[in-house]
């Protein structure tokens, strides 16, 4: 396989797209049945948050196309722009963004309001695979290799944190570190960046008193009631939901979670609602397709016929399934609860956008493949 030799082989694998966009229209249903309650609420309208949703999923298959059409050799060569643009982007939403909810994460077009630190997930994944590819052969120096990787990495990665938005830098940080792996990178290099990038990250939720309050509930050192209300009632509170659903769930539009109790019933607690109202056996439906796409983009690393797609399909992948075992883990209490939304299903224009774009890129890169 050559570095960087771009020649379509054969068709796209619709597996793909077909099950991402299945799940992005289930997505659309789920946000409707979630949110009704508060958008009727606050807004006056039942159908507030899906008509918006609704709007920002006509737009990402406006960009599934973009990505599922652009030649590979194009975006290789526009690898450089990708990277600057996050720059621009996350410096302007710090600097001059308004702070809603005490952290600075919209920017405001007027017609349009978007969340940089998503794109920043697309355009890194789309930079760093240029990048190892086109420097394969200083990868394992550390010279040339791991301390420019670390100083990209660390400024996107620092820009998105003083947000602050812990999650999307742990999505950011966890699909770079899986493609810093799939480009060859000497696995003690990795272990010692690994190190590093724990004691930061524990340093990071203890300098945040809201954060160290999350950590010690998933620990269990929690203070009783009053943390069951407090720092571990969004988790408590899922888990009651998820439970209830059972094995057949109480039916589509039937839980009762939404309606005051759930914090964030239709963004990052989505999947509790999900669980409460299909049930266990249809949940894990969700789940496996999760997993499928992941599996799959994954097969077409393994078969791609360039260095540069072969980490486009692992970054790709690795963003998916990495931010939705992040939400899912979190809501199960197997991790501690972060604000990361579900890939396809969670309300949020900027995640399904860029979740739509990476679809279409995935789809893309599928073609670039050898028999």
């Amino acid at each position: 396989m050559e570095n960087n030799r771009f020649k379509l082989r054969r068709k796209i694998d619709t597996s793909i797209p077909t099950v991402g966009l299945i799940l992005s229209l289930f997505g659309l249903v789920m946000v409707l049945s979630a949110s009704q309650f508060s958008a009727a609420e606050t807004y006056g309208s039942p159908y507030y948050f899906f008509g918006r949703q609704l709007v920002a999923w006509l737009l990402g298959l406006v960009v599934f196309y973009y990505y599922l059409k652009i030649p590979l050799e194009k975006l290789y060569g526009q690898r450089s722009l990708y990277l600057y643009v996050s720059l621009f982007m996350l410096v302007i939403v710090i600097a001059f963004s308004p702070r809603i909810a005490a952290v600075h994460r919209w920017i405001n077009l007027g017609f349009f309001q978007f969340q940089p630190a998503e794109f920043a997930k697309l355009f890194l994944t789309i930079y760093f695979a240029g990048w190892f590819a086109a420097k394969a052969e200083n990868i394992q120096s550390f010279t040339k290799g791991v301390l420019p990787f670390l100083a990209i990495l660390a400024a996107v990665a620092g820009l998105i944190i003083i947000e602050p938005d812990m999650g999307t830098m742990l999505v950011v940080v966890a699909l770079s570190m899986i493609m810093f792996y799939a480009a060859k990178a000497k696995l003690f290099h990795i272990l010692g960046i690994v190190i590093v990038g724990v004691l930061a990250i524990v340093s990071l939720i203890y300098i945040a008193p809201y954060r160290a309050a999350r950590l010690e509930s998933f620990l269990g050192k929690g203070s009783g009631t009053q943390d069951t209300l407090g720092s571990a009632y969004q988790t408590n509170q899922a888990l009651i939901a998820i439970g209830s659903g059972g094995w057949w769930g109480e039916g589509f539009g039937q839980g009762l979670s939404k309606y005051s109790y759930l914090p964030e019933s239709h963004t990052d607690s989505i999947f509790a609602v999900v669980a409460e109202e299909l049930g266990f056996l249809r949940t894990l439906l969700v789940v496996l397709a999760y997993v499928f796409i992941a599996w799959r983009g994954y097969q077409i690393s393994q078969k791609a016929n360039s260095k540069f797609a072969q980490l486009l399909a692992v970054g790709l992948s690795s963003a998916i399934i990495v931010q939705a075992l992040i939400n899912i883990g979190g809501l199960l209490s197997v991790i501690p609860l972060t604000g990361v939304p579900l890939p396809f299903v969670s309300y949020g224009g900027s995640s399904m956008v860029v979740c739509l774009g990476m679809l279409g890129l995935l789809t893309n890169v599928s073609r670039e493949t050898v028999d």
